[in-house]
């Protein structure tokens, strides 16, 4: 058997640090991992950063989510006839989804209080983004279902799922196979992966920046277009949010991820190489409940 037919989690230290290689897991370190790390410095939070995280968690898992719950039942409760698009009559985004996503997203941020190493928190707090973002797609596909059940129907919405399914299996098993040989050290060579991740590190602020000004110019000039065309806009945006969705997950999150897993594996080998002393490493609060860590030193 080959290495690139073994498991993403049979590495060992030495293979796993082939990882740093990987163009998207270089980018989130750059942008993320090594900016908020600082917050997470000898395992303890600023004041001010406690206060950020509980604005920004009252601002977008809660804010956010719930204005979209607001509108889904805004759009049940007004008039068909004001309407520009038909909507579902049964309600798919209701109070009782909101709640449930709620606690589960409550619950993860309990059990992430478990995972309390200095070097982990950065990953912790990640974690707690992209579950953000699940609910928040999960409660824009039922928007969307919504929206687009009179048009299509159920086998249509049906089709459309079965096809992002299939979209996001392929991209798996790509992302699979190249991590893979990226960590068996198979690959000398930048990947297209790699390559992407280097164009949107160099232009992903000049392609945003682009549309905002392409979106302007449509309001300033009070461009309108008809029903049917802003209801094919409204499909598409919701299509490729999924695919982009998907694509952050499999692309970006898993190598990051990956690279989490093998520091709680090897935590004393990463130590090391990364050059960080037991409390820069673990924490002090950590290291008081498991001095048998000193012995390290």
């Amino acid at each position: 058997m080959t290495k690139t037919k073994e498991s993403l989690f049979q590495a060992s230290f030495e293979e796993s640090l082939n990882l740093e290689d990987d163009g998207f897991l270089q980018f989130q370190k750059k942008d993320y991992y090594n900016k908020l790390g600082k917050a997470f410095k000898r395992g303890k939070l600023s004041f001010g950063f406690r206060i950020q995280s509980i604005i920004f968690s009252l601002l977008f898992p809660i804010g956010v989510n719930f204005m979209f719950l607001v509108f889904a039942v805004s759009l049940h409760d007004s008039d068909p006839k004001d309407l520009r698009l038909p909507i579902s009559r049964y309600p798919l985004l209701t109070v009782e989804v909101y709640l449930i996503c709620l606690l589960i997203w409550l619950l993860l941020v309990l059990v992430g209080k478990f995972f309390r190493r200095s070097y982990i928190l950065p990953y912790r707090y990640r974690f707690h983004i992209i579950t953000f973002m699940i609910w928040f797609m999960l409660e824009l596909n039922l928007l969307g279902i919504t929206v687009s059940l009179p048009i299509l129907s159920v086998w249509g919405i049906f089709a459309i799922f079965g096809l992002m399914a299939l979209l996001a299996y392929l991209m798996l098993r790509r992302e699979i196979r190249s991590l893979k040989k990226r960590i068996y050290g198979e690959i000398n060579s930048p990947t297209l992966q790699d390559k992407i991740a280097n164009i949107i590190a160099i232009y992903g602020m000049g392609i945003l920046g682009f549309g905002v000004m392409i979106n302007i110019i449509l309001k300033s000039f009070s461009i309108k277009f008809s029903t049917s065309m802003e209801g094919l806009g409204l499909f598409l945006t919701w299509i490729l949010l999924n695919i982009a969705l998907i694509a952050i997950l499999t692309f970006m999150e898993l190598p990051f991820f990956l690279e989490a897993y093998y520091k709680w594996k090897y935590p004393e080998e990463y130590r090391e190489w990364e050059g960080k002393s037991l409390e820069e490493w673990y924490g002090k609060k950590y290291l008081k409940k498991h001095k048998e860590l000193l012995n390290n030193e």
